[in-house]
């Protein structure tokens, strides 16, 4: 751990404890919640060390920054994210709508489109040079 990053790791530790309470109080699993917990901490800590960003002392409670290339390739992965997910919502709608079906839209196309911006977020990130 990066001792200039101590503020942040602190306030994420907050965050990610305030997290596991809330679902704990919300749904009653213990064991779900303190899960939940420990993966948003790890996945901050993570943020701070993957390279993907820059780190600006001047911020002790949010250091993080994109750079160009960061804000671009964020940019595309929502652009992505957006479409895939509002075409499989109107797909979806279709298919409700002629063929009877009793899904739950919002939420494949939620969640659809989350995955579509994780993956496009990581092969933009792994080409080489400009996007």
């Amino acid at each position: 751990m990066r001792k200039e990053l101590m503020p942040y790791y602190l306030s994420r530790a907050v965050l990610s404890i305030a997290f596991a309470v809330a679902f704990i109080y919300l749904d009653g699993m213990i064991w779900l919640g303190i899960t939940l917990g420990v993966l948003s901490f790890a996945g901050f800590i993570w943020y701070a060390h993957s390279g993907r960003y820059l780190v600006d002392p001047a911020s002790p409670l949010a250091p993080l920054r994109r750079d160009a290339r960061g804000k671009f390739i964020r940019d595309r992965s929502v652009v992505a994210a957006v479409t895939v997910g509002g075409v499989v919502f109107f797909l979806l709608f279709l298919a409700r709508s002629l063929l009877g079906w009793s899904i739950n839209l919002d939420s494949i196309a939620l969640l659809v489109g989350v995955i579509t911006y994780f993956v496009v977020s990581n092969f933009l990130y792994a080409a080489p040079g400009d996007s």
